[in-house]
């Protein structure tokens, strides 16, 4: 029988905060796979590792849970028609057009931008000396995406686009927009002027972008795939619903991958052996079967979204108990991917575990699960593939301390702790 202890549950998150992770693994161990709690802004709620349970709420029948309403702290940033908050249909239909610009062969030119982002980032980084690696992987994500997502390329093109938008996410990954969210009701959200005026401006260059190329500039990229949809009754995407899909891409890459290739690099500095191998291959010019599993890893240790979550429409039974509509079912990542049943010695990094197989079942869900597993999930691992072949092949890499960074817990990121604080020295030989 679970102990369900509700109010010892609503006191995990601030003390999560002040105390760290092994509070919510404590708290998974008195309670099996799932405890209640009451979260700020959200209200009841349910947080769940078992995989046999999330499995049952991913698969859930339609109509039982929404798997929508959960992800609305993110519409001040992708508006009410991003992927992540359109209902079942709306969501279905824009991956359905997004898809084939985003399937493995289509992103092969994707490679090129990549490398040469690279170069560019490991060209920019101080020698010799610790500095975060972080903000400039997180520039490099964005430029990344602006190329896949709108074709600009060139340097000078994308300055404006990336003052605009840092004036936009720099202010949204803070903790001052999980609270405005908490408050919304209370106007936290609705008198934040500084950021409508920030998100105002970035939206100006969206809509003109959108203009050119309804009268005439069409280009090939997701932009121009989503432009040239249809509907059954030949109707277009609108203008509304475009911009989300643009925000809503871009906020992805530049928070998830580059979260994600930045705990990569952290991982491997502190474990040389990997890194060794790593480098070895890239120089030998093996296949990127190690790579892969390296990334798989580092995504498993380190998720770099928190959580992902549902909201119970219909009185729905898990793990014995019986969830009240309204109830908010929150999937823990990084509890998951450490559940000793699942992966022997969890904390430890071992690439070798991904070694001639793939990620399966419900045990490993870093991109999110079932319906809203996230579209750009491919071009993640593209990405970070790329620059770690490039950064090997170029560079060796060094922890600036010995210690582990901390996991620094931002909205709903998981970042480091120090901003993937390392030290560079150019190789031998190296590009």
């Amino acid at each position: 029988m679970l102990n369900w202890e509700p109010w010892a549950g609503t006191a995990v998150l601030p003390a999560t905060l002040v105390l760290g992770e092994r509070v919510v693994d404590a708290m998974f161990g008195r309670t099996g796979g799932m405890f209640a709690l009451w979260i700020p802004g959200v209200g009841r709620s349910v947080m769940v590792r078992d995989p046999a349970l999330i499995r049952q709420v991913l698969l859930a029948p339609e109509g039982v849970v929404d798997d929508a309403e959960v992800n609305r702290v993110q519409e001040p940033i992708i508006g009410r028609q991003g992927l992540a908050v359109l209902d079942e249909e709306g969501n279905r239909r824009i991956r359905q057009i997004m898809l084939p610009a985003l399937r493995p062969a289509a992103l092969l030119h994707m490679r090129e931008t990549a490398q040469g982002l690279a170069r560019r980032v490991v060209a920019d980084c101080p020698l010799g000396t610790p500095f975060p690696l972080g903000p400039r992987l997180r520039t490099a994500m964005v430029e990344a995406i602006l190329a896949l997502t709108l074709g600009i390329e060139r340097p000078g093109e994308s300055a404006a686009w990336m003052r605009a938008l840092w004036r936009v996410f720099q202010p949204a990954v803070g903790a001052e927009i999980t609270l405005r969210y908490m408050l919304r009701h209370a106007g936290g959200l609705a008198t934040w002027r500084s950021f409508h005026r920030r998100r105002e401006a970035c939206d100006r260059m969206i809509y003109a972008e959108i203009g050119r190329r309804r009268a005439g500039a069409d280009r090939d990229d997701l932009l121009g795939v989503l432009m040239r949809a249809r509907d059954d009754n030949g109707a277009r995407l609108t203008d509304q619903v475009l911009r989300d899909q643009v925000m809503s891409i871009i906020a992805g890459a530049r928070t998830t991958t580059a979260t994600a290739l930045a705990w990569t690099v952290e991982r491997l500095v502190r474990h040389p052996d990997a890194l060794r191998r790593l480098t070895e291959e890239n120089d030998e010019g093996a296949d990127d079967g190690y790579a892969t599993a390296v990334c798989y890893e580092a995504l498993r240790v380190r998720p770099p979204v928190a959580f992902f979550g549902r909201q119970v429409l219909r009185a729905f039974e898990l793990g014995g108990r019986t969830l009240r509509p309204g109830t908010s079912i929150v999937v823990h990542l990084r509890a998951l991917h450490h559940d000793p049943e699942l992966y022997p010695d969890p904390a430890a990094f071992r690439p070798e575990r991904w070694l001639g197989r793939r990620p399966g079942g419900f045990g490993w869900m870093p991109f999110g699960g079932g319906r809203r597993t996230c579209v750009g999930d491919r071009l993640a691992l593209l990405l970070m593939k790329t620059f770690l072949r490039e950064f090997t092949r170029s560079v060796t890499l060094a922890p600036a301390t010995a210690r582990d960074e901390p996991i620094r817990w931002r909205a709903v990121s998981n970042l480091p702790g120090d901003d993937c604080r390392v030290v560079l020295h150019r190789r031998a030989g190296g590009g």
